[in-house]
């Protein structure tokens, strides 16, 4: 916040929109509330990352923060990803969002432009595999229902591994609880790079030299493990 209101009109702000990468620490509505009226109130141009909708709280759920957010202000960009809640990591499927001023279809144009000349020198004309698929898939209701029943499972999934995480409490050195009320697929914990090494040398588990770890890759069976070994690394 202290940034936000430091900030100039012009400047850019990045936020996630939901299941924040690397931590999983996300805000609340009461503080994307916040968040909005500072951004206003400072004239400042939001840049809005959504790359996990639907694996937080909900598909819905996990939009309400940042649409609040968005109905406050005139202008904003929106950048949107499939990979993680299709499963489309190769194909890098997704959308750019331009919210512009109702009515200012100068400033639209002139982002659109910019836009459609920097996606051509990037990559020209990407491939439309991943993205016709998800297109046959939203159009068809049964398949939509399928989709969104694999999102819920995944999503009830990561909660019951960040629920078993936050039951163990204190492990070594490192506060488990805090990752019960966190979303997502990522966490950071409060280990060192030595530790690090240890947990992948000793107990064969690996993870970025951040301590960020993936949730998504602990499941029911291997879990008690991974605690014993955060708690054999940190004691």
């Amino acid at each position: 916040m202290a940034a936000i209101r430091g900030a100039q009109p012009g400047d850019g702000v990045l936020l996630h929109g939901c299941c924040h990468n690397p931590t999983g620490i996300d805000y609340s509505l009461e503080d994307w509330a916040a968040i909005g009226d500072a951004v206003a109130e400072t004239g400042i141009f939001p840049i809005i990352d959504t790359a996990y909708q639907g694996l937080g709280d909900g598909l819905e759920e996990d939009a309400a923060g940042f649409r609040s957010l968005l109905a406050k202000v005139p202008e904003a960009f929106i950048a949107y990803s499939c990979d993680k809640n299709f499963g489309m990591y190769r194909d890098r499927v997704g959308a750019f969002y331009i919210l512009a001023g109702e009515g200012d279809q100068e400033t639209l144009q002139t982002a659109f432009s910019n836009a459609n000349a920097l996606a051509r020198a990037s990559w020209s004309m990407p491939p439309d595999h991943g993205a016709a698929a998800i297109r046959l898939i939203l159009r068809d209701p049964k398949m939509t229902q399928d989709w969104l029943d694999e999102l819920d499972t995944m999503r009830t999934r990561m909660r019951q591994v960040r629920e078993r995480l936050a039951e163990a409490g204190v492990a070594g050195g490192v506060d488990l609880a805090p990752l019960g009320r966190q979303n997502g697929l990522f966490s950071v914990l409060p280990v060192s790079k030595e530790q690090v090494v240890r947990l992948r040398e000793e107990h064969g588990i690996y993870m970025a030299g951040s301590g960020r770890i993936n949730i998504a890759g602990l499941t029911m069976d291997n879990i008690d493990k991974f605690i014993g070994a955060v708690a054999d690394v940190t004691a």
